[in-house]
């Protein structure tokens, strides 16, 4: 297989969430030539199409586009607030959904979230597919990462549970395999 590349997104701001460990070991779990690009949502504005007709595209947004354009596959790593998903990521969704050329149409998507309660953020990657689905994203298929009682799995700033990171693995590879076929 030749380098394919995969833009991670953090849905949590925080620097040291459980959501920012899960994609902290993403390089360490995907297979050989999978180069993990993380890219920070945190600079871009609430999503308003007033800025974009009155100023353009924010650099931030253009930016962002053009990454997950040039990739080969995208990775969205989920935190769950209340039972939904985060409201900076979703905001990213919504930038990118109307960026002319439709970055993410088309695009292969693994959806992982996590969460410190049992479900593992289940409902919060039930919901990113509905977005995808909408924007044009192919997610992934198989069975979806949503990791429970994150706050167990984790040291370190990385994932340590040795059936979380199969999971997360394998779908790194399901996902490469998809990337590079299409």
């Amino acid at each position: 297989m030749s380098q394919i590349t995969f833009v991670a997104l953090c849905g949590s701001l925080r620097r040291a969430s459980m959501t920012r460990m899960l994609r902290a070991t993403l390089p360490e779990l995907a297979p050989e030539g999978v180069r993990i690009v993380d890219v920070e949502i945190d600079d871009l504005p609430l999503f308003n199409e007033d800025i974009r007709a009155e100023s353009g595209t924010p650099a931030p947004v253009k930016a962002l586009c053009e990454t997950i354009a040039a990739a080969d596959a995208v990775v969205l790593c989920s935190p769950e607030y209340n039972r939904m998903v985060p409201g900076a990521l979703k905001n990213a969704m919504d930038w990118i959904s109307t960026e002319p050329g439709y970055p993410m149409s088309g695009k292969p998507v693994s959806v992982m979230t996590q969460s410190p309660g049992p479900r593992g953020g289940n409902m919060s990657n039930y919901a990113w597919r509905q977005v995808l689905s909408v924007i044009g994203a192919e997610v992934v298929p198989g069975p979806d990462v949503s990791i429970g009682l994150m706050e167990d799995k984790v040291a370190d700033g990385k994932l340590v549970d040795e059936a979380a990171r199969k999971l997360v693995s394998r779908q790194l590879g399901q996902l490469a395999a998809w990337a590079s076929a299409g």
